[in-house]
């Protein structure tokens, strides 16, 4: 009787539960309660933005304030982007100043990118400065992005030849004089990044690298002629898929570069290596599927090549 009396006692305040409670509604609620503060909290003004970079103790305010306003695309932050590019003690601030005064396009942003480019010594840093230079364009970044393929780190380089390809024509001949530089990854850069652009101009200065005493370079420079796709350059595509002390990788290269540009003139040399193979390796298995788009291009030229279509069965 006592034990029933105190539980009446501990459960009279308690309130009735007029319905079954819903725990996860009552979550649902509370989080969508949050999700409405949080996006309340993070909606600021340009001003708001513009004082966080020029002023926050804090490194992520100013690094976040520098990539909203690149995503806002308010001309008014170029000046002070500008200067947290130049100025900024913290790496992260000035990459995404760099990033954001790329997404602006701003021709004011031109030369302190350049410098950035240049003289940063954060990695990350040079990295944007390149990718934003690429976005604004213009002759007078060809040359430093040039320079930047010969920089200490590879991202920076590749970053800078997709740069200059996406610059364009302008960019060709910078890139036919890097063929000849005394670095390596200069010479690899340059040769991938003239493929891309697709500028039939740059085929002899190709052809003269196949004999590059590095690896890398004639490997790009074999896949760059085939997608330039001058016939000027299928002889000297034989000559290094028959070259039997090139390395295998180029042999290979050449082979499928061959394919793409669908010459009958490498049908010869081509089934004369499949032929001459005890079994198909790497570079009879490129100089096979070479051969057959080839022959698919050309059959109607070739002497005694036919092209027996099966009836359809209606027909028969």
């Amino acid at each position: 009787m006592l034990l029933g009396q105190q539980w009446q006692e501990l459960t009279r305040n308690l309130p009735v539960l007029q319905e079954p409670y819903d725990l996860r509604e009552d979550m649902r609620t509370l989080m969508a309660t949050n999700t409405t503060s949080k996006k309340s909290q993070k909606t600021k003004s340009f001003d708001d933005l513009l004082s966080d970079l020029q002023n926050s103790p804090s490194e992520k305010v100013r690094y976040n304030a520098a990539r909203m306003l690149g995503e806002m695309g308010d001309s008014a932050a170029v000046d002070p982007l500008i200067e947290s590019l130049k100025g900024d003690k913290n790496g992260s601030v000035r990459l995404y100043a760099a990033r954001a005064l790329g997404e602006l396009g701003d021709p004011m942003a031109t030369i302190p990118l350049i410098e950035s480019l240049r003289t940063d010594k954060n990695v990350d840093v040079r990295v944007r400065a390149a990718r934003a230079l690429g976005r604004l364009g213009g002759e007078e970044v060809v040359l430093p992005l040039v320079e930047a393929l010969s920089d200490g780190n590879s991202q920076v380089c590749m970053t800078a030849a997709d740069a200059l390809i996406e610059i364009g024509k302008i960019a060709v001949r910078p890139l036919i004089k890097s063929l000849s530089h005394d670095k390596v990854n200069v010479r690899c850069d340059a040769a991938r990044a003239l493929g891309e652009l697709g500028d039939a101009s740059a085929v002899d200065a190709l052809i003269g690298v196949l004999n590059d005493e590095w690896v890398n370079v004639r490997i790009y420079a074999v896949q760059s002629l085939g997608k330039l796709g001058d016939p000027k350059a299928v002889p000297h595509l034989i000559d290094v898929l028959q070259n039997e002390e090139e390395n295998n990788l180029v042999r290979a290269g050449a082979g499928a570069a061959l394919g793409f540009l669908k010459d009958a003139r490498a049908l010869l040399p081509l089934r004369n290596l499949i032929m001459k193979a005890d079994e198909l390796g790497e570079i009879e298995d490129t100089a096979l599927k070479a051969y057959k788009m080839i022959m698919a291009a050309n059959w109607k030229s070739v002497p005694g090549a036919s092209y027996n279509k099966k009836p359809s069965a209606n027909k028969i």
